[in-house]
C-alpha cells in the first residue's frame, strides 16, 4: 500500500502559503519508511487511491471532513483550530475519530477536546521535534533570526540585536508557487539556514521555534498577551517558556521595549534528546498499529 504525506496545494493556499506546513511534512518524512506521493490536507475526503497518510498537523481551513475510506489515517501530532471544531467534531467526524482512536494530539488543548467527546486521545507533541541535532554551531559568526514577529512585538528585542537581525517571515511567503516539491525544497532550505546560522531565534512561530529547538538552537519565544489561552501554542510553555508582550494598544511599543529588561536573551539550547526517542517510537507504534489493520 502507498504511503502519502499532506501536501498544501488547495486554492486556500493561492495567496499565500505557510512553510511550518511544510516543515512538517518534512519532519514526518523522515520518519516513513518511504513516500510514495502526497495527499491536500484541504481535499482529503477526494482521494481515490487506497494509502496510508499520516495526519500531522493544523485541521482545517475547510470542511473536507472526514477523510476519504481510501485514506488509512495515522494520527499523531494532530491538532484542531477553534474554527473547526464544529467539523472535525461532527456526528460523522466523532464516528471516524472513534474508528482510528487513539487520537495522538499536537496539544493538550486538541487532547481535551477529544475526551471531551468520548475518544481516546493522548498528547503526542509534534514531530518536527525530532528533527536531527545540530553537530556544530556557528561560534562568532552566528546570526539572529527573527521569525514571525510583529511590527510591536519586534520592540520587545532589544535595539542592539533586532538592528544586526535578519526578518524571516515563514508563515506567510507571498509567492505564486503551487509546486509541493518546490515549497519542500524551500521549507528546507529555511531549515538549513537556521541550522547552520542561527546564534538564536527569537520567534512567534511554534513550526519555527520546535524545529530550531530539536536542532539544538537557543530560542525565545514572544506572543500576543492577548492570546494567553491559546490551547495551540501552549506545547512551547513545556520546552522554552512564553515570553508574552503586547501586539495592539497605543503604548504597545513602549510596553514592549520596557518588558524586554525581563527575558532571557542569551538562552541556552535545549537538551531533548531523550523526548525526541520517545516522539519518535511513540510515531513509529502508531504507524505500526494503523499499518497492519489494512
Amino acid at each position: 500500500m502507498e504511503i502519502r504525506a499532506l501536501e498544501f496545494t488547495s486554492p486556500v493556499f493561492q495567496r499565500f502559503f505557510n512553510l511550518g506546513d511544510d516543515i512538517q511534512t518534512l519532519a514526518v518524512s523522515r520518519l516513513l519508511p518511504r513516500v510514495d506521493g502526497y495527499v491536500c490536507r484541504e481535499g482529503l475526503d477526494k482521494v481515490e487511491t487506497e494509502c496510508v497518510v499520516p495526519l500531522n498537523g493544523f485541521f482545517m481551513n475547510t470542511s473536507h471532513w472526514p477523510p476519504s475510506p481510501k485514506v488509512h489515517p495515522v494520527f499523531f501530532a494532530f491538532h484542531v483550530r477553534p474554527e473547526s471544531v464544529a467539523t472535525v467534531f461532527s456526528a460523522a467526524g466523532i464516528a471516524y475519530l472513534l474508528k482510528w482512536q487513539p487520537i495522538g494530539c499536537r496539544d493538550l488543548g486538541t487532547m481535551a477536546l477529544m475526551q471531551k467527546h468520548g475518544i481516546d486521545a493522548y498528547y503526542s507533541r509534534c514531530v518536527t521535534l525530532t528533527l536531527p541535532r545540530r553537530e556544530e554551531e556557528p561560534g562568532d559568526n552566528g546570526q539572529v533570526f527573527m521569525v514571525g514577529l510583529s511590527d510591536a512585538a519586534r520592540h520587545a528585542v532589544p535595539r542592539h540585536i533586532r538592528k544586526k537581525a535578519i526578518v524571516v517571515d515563514q508563515a506567510k511567503v507571498r509567492l505564486p508557487i503551487t509546486s509541493t516539491s518546490l515549497k519542500l525544497a524551500l521549507a528546507k532550505e529555511l531549515l538549513e539556514q537556521y541550522r547552520a546560522n542561527a546564534s538564536l531565534i527569537i520567534t512567534s512561530k511554534i513550526h519555527c521555534a520546535m524545529p530550531c529547538i530539536a536542532m539544538g538552537i537557543p530560542v525565545v519565544f514572544l506572543y500576543d498577551r492577548a492570546r494567553r489561552d491559546d490551547y495551540r501554542v501552549k506545547i512551547i510553555n513545556d520546552l522554552v517558556g512564553i515570553n508574552y508582550v503586547h501586539e495592539h494598544g497605543l503604548g504597545a511599543k513602549y510596553i514592549n521595549a520596557l518588558a524586554s529588561q525581563r527575558i532571557d536573551w542569551s538562552p541556552k539550547a535545549l537538551d531533548i534528546e531523550a523526548l525526541k526517542a520517545d516522539i519518535r517510537q511513540q510515531f513509529l507504534l502508531a504507524f505500526d498499529r494503523v499499518v497492519k489493520s489494512v
